[in-house]
């Protein structure tokens, strides 16, 4: 009994140990490979930006941050309603350009919650958006009065 005991300890210790070493790998890779890319991940953003402005956001603000892993985080505002069509317009237009599909995905997804919900004593102002290892959408409201 302790002999089995043991061996399954054995088993998962194992187990952790390969999975912890592949994580190391993972974030070594994507750490190596993005240091590399990521002034160029900043130009093709950067060069979205009309397109971008076209669906009703501005970009207002961008953050590179140089970790484990590394990420750009990029502030937009609302700026006016564009209509469905016209988002579905410039997606269709540009739709071998993964990253602005992202970007667009993320707005209007954002934009649709900020509209769903009823904060009496704030106003929405920004979406921020980290392009990194997780990605991650937020919403900031202002306090009004």
């Amino acid at each position: 009994m302790i002999e089995k005991i043991k061996e399954g300890l054995q088993d998962a210790i194992s187990i952790v140990q390969e999975k912890v070493g592949d994580s190391v790998e993972l974030i070594k890779d994507f750490k190596e490979l993005s240091t590399g890319k990521i002034s160029d991940l900043v130009n093709n953003v950067l060069g979205l930006s009309p397109l971008i402005e076209e669906s009703g956001f501005r970009m207002g603000d961008l953050n590179i941050a140089i970790g484990i892993p590394p990420s750009v985080s990029l502030g937009f505002i609302k700026e006016k309603d564009i209509s469905p069509e016209a988002i579905d317009k410039i997606l269709e237009e540009n739709k071998d350009n993964e990253l602005l599909k992202i970007i667009l995905q993320a707005l209007l997804k954002a934009d649709s919650l900020q509209k769903s919900m009823n904060l009496s004593h704030y106003q929405f102002n920004s979406v921020g958006l980290t392009l990194g290892l997780p990605p991650d959408v937020s919403l900031k409201f202002i306090r009004q009065g």
